[in-house]
């Protein structure tokens, strides 16, 4: 009496088979958490702003600035948002494990080829390094030591990672 078991396939003859179902629930799953996730961290983003940058960030950046993005379960990110400041500066925000949230500014660097990022602790961090940023047209100058602008070797793969032919030929 043993019967043969047929793997289940993704696709269903019958759309209300139980499995078809539970398929579809997965499915809707993943993706309600997906737009929870980034809806959360734009949250999470405007309320770190409205909060401790309340002169600076909480006056100027509202909801429609951010975009949220959910979490990158391979690379291990969490979920973050980004908000578009202008002339290619763009401020990161993010939970930063346990020290809690965190905002990063990307900015150009003055070589053109790549970009600096600067994780800020508090509201005067962000005052004093606009100060600096406003004398280069909002560019942080380049440095050929490191750390640099990253403009040779941008990011390290996370792990499981296969870099791309062009990420290889740079790595020294």
């Amino acid at each position: 009496m043993t019967e043969t078991l047929i793997p289940p396939t993704a696709k269903s003859a019958d759309d209300t088979s139980p499995l078809a179902r539970l398929f579809t629930i997965a499915f809707e799953t993943d993706q309600q958490d997906a737009d929870e996730q980034s809806e959360d961290a734009k949250t999470a983003a405007l309320d770190h702003a409205w909060s401790f940058y309340p002169d600076t960030l909480g006056k100027v950046l509202d909801e429609d600035d951010w975009t949220g993005k959910p979490a990158v379960l391979g690379a291990g990110l969490p979920p973050s948002a980004v908000s578009h400041l202008d002339g290619g500066l763009w401020l990161h925000h993010c939970t930063d494990g346990d020290e809690g949230l965190a905002f990063t500014l990307i900015a150009p660097c003055t070589c053109g080829h790549g970009y600096v990022d600067t994780a800020l602790n508090c509201e005067e961090d962000l005052l004093q390094l606009l100060k600096e940023l406003h004398g280069t047209g909002g560019r942080f100058p380049h440095r050929d030591a490191s750390p640099d602008c990253g403009s040779q070797r941008r990011i390290t793969p996370w792990p499981g990672m296969v870099p791309s032919r062009a990420a290889r030929e740079l790595s020294w």
